[in-house]
């Protein structure tokens, strides 16, 4: 539904679709090694960006109507430490995944414990999207 192909060594894969009458939300989560996290993420930075760091974290507990907390998980927005967060549009970047995009990205990794990153990719859209088949 984002175009972002996940990588094959990923585990702890989640996703849903949230709907309403006014917008669209697909969530994607996923775990890797962190190195592998940085080699996902690096194409699909803008060239001479670096991720932000997650400075006005909400409170524990937060949750969200559209949130990854249906997923099972905690919000990204409340984690501080390992969280690095970026965006991006299709065509954005000048690589093929961020050609492949079909919506912009809000895109979150947490290395939630050493060696080991959680991303967690947001996407909304005030048009319908598609359910999968």
């Amino acid at each position: 539904m984002t175009g972002i192909r996940v990588p094959d060594t990923a585990v702890d894969r989640r996703a849903g679709l949230h709907s309403n009458m006014q917008y669209d939300v697909v969530l994607l989560a996923f775990t890797v090694r962190t190195e592998e996290a940085d080699k996902f993420l690096e194409p699909l930075r803008r060239q001479g960006t670096q991720m932000a760091r997650n400075r006005h974290p909400e409170a524990p507990g937060y949750t969200r109507g559209d949130g990854f907390s249906h997923l099972g998980l905690p919000e990204p927005e409340t984690l501080v430490d390992g969280m690095r967060i970026t965006s991006v549009c299709p065509g954005e970047t000048k690589t093929p995944e961020s050609g492949a995009l079909r919506l912009c990205a809000k895109i979150q990794a947490h290395e939630f414990q050493p060696g080991t990153t959680r991303i967690y990719i947001r996407a909304d859209s005030d048009a319908a999207i598609e359910k999968p088949s």
